[in-house]
Order: C-alpha cells, then structure tokens, then sequence
C-alpha cells in the first residue's frame, strides 16, 4: 500500500476526483460540514512549517495505482476531518496508514465518531486515541470525540466521520 501526503498543487489538480471519492464511497457516514470543509479547504493549508506540521492534510492510500483511501483533516481535525476507506480495501490497514500520517503532520488531532460506527471507533483506540467526551452529533446519534497528541479541551468542536477499516 502506496502512502501519499498531498501537496497544494496535487490537490489543486485532483480535488474534483478526490472529492466525487469521499461522496461515492463514504456511505453517507460523511456529515455535510466535514465535506464542505474538504471542498472549502485552502491549497496552501497543506504547507508545512519547519517542524514539519501543517494546518491541514490530505492522505490518499493507493494500492496498484488505485485510490484505496483518503484522510483530511484541518487545524488538528477542529476545522473538519474525515476518513474514507474504499469497501474492498478495508480491514487491509489502509484507515490506520492514514490516521497515523494525519497526527504525523498535523502534531495532533481530533476527530468525532459515530457511537453505532463500531470499526472506527476501534480504529480510534487502536491507534492510541483517548475518547474525552460523548455529545450529540449532527444526525442526533451519541458520537464520541477522540484525541489524541492535544490538551482535552470541551469548548473545541472538531468534526470528524469515519469509515468501517
């Protein structure tokens, strides 16, 4: 599995293509808010600084040169956040490779998780995630919010939807 940090230029050339991925595969997981985040992004978040960080990162995973996932997340996933893993490629690590890419280049993040989304949240703790508290999401459903790399701080309202890995 091929891992690719997007640069503003490549996601200036994919973006209609990575975009129409997110909503055919997302299942209807996606929120409106985490994909108007996506769409809305500026190119030039995903710069780094000297330490390596940005404000925003995209992620695709490819497998034989097919996108077999993608992660964005902005201002530490506060900003928005979302994790698409495509059906065949799921349970094949593809969500880990990308969660773990997107707390690498943004230092930190926060993302919130559907309570009936069972796989994502097991994703979350997987890979270190700290559920700090539990609210109602956008659909009404309990989502929990997860942390990981950032203070716990309850007045911080990041998005995030996430997919079966």
């Amino acid at each position: 599995m091929e891992l690719q940090l997007l640069t503003p230029e490549i996601w200036r050339a994919e973006r209609r293509r990575l975009l129409g991925f997110v909503l055919r595969h997302g299942e209807k997981r996606i929120t409106a808010a985490s994909i108007r985040a996506l769409r809305d992004m500026e190119p030039d978040w995903l710069e780094t600084d000297g330490s390596g960080h940005g404000q925003a990162v995209i992620a695709i995973t490819k497998h034989e040169g097919r996108l077999t996932g993608l992660g964005f997340a902005a201002d530490g996933g506060d900003a928005g956040c979302l994790l698409v893993v495509h059906p065949r490629a799921r349970r094949l690590g593809a969500g880990t490779v990308l969660m773990k890419a997107m707390i690498g280049r943004l230092g930190r993040l926060a993302c919130h998780v559907a309570a009936d989304n069972v796989p994502s949240m097991a994703l979350c703790f997987r890979i270190g995630m700290k559920a700090v508290s539990i609210h109602k999401g956008p659909t009404g459903k309990s989502t929990l919010r997860f942390e990981r790399g950032m203070l716990h701080d309850a007045a911080r309202t990041g998005h995030i939807d996430t997919l079966p890995q």
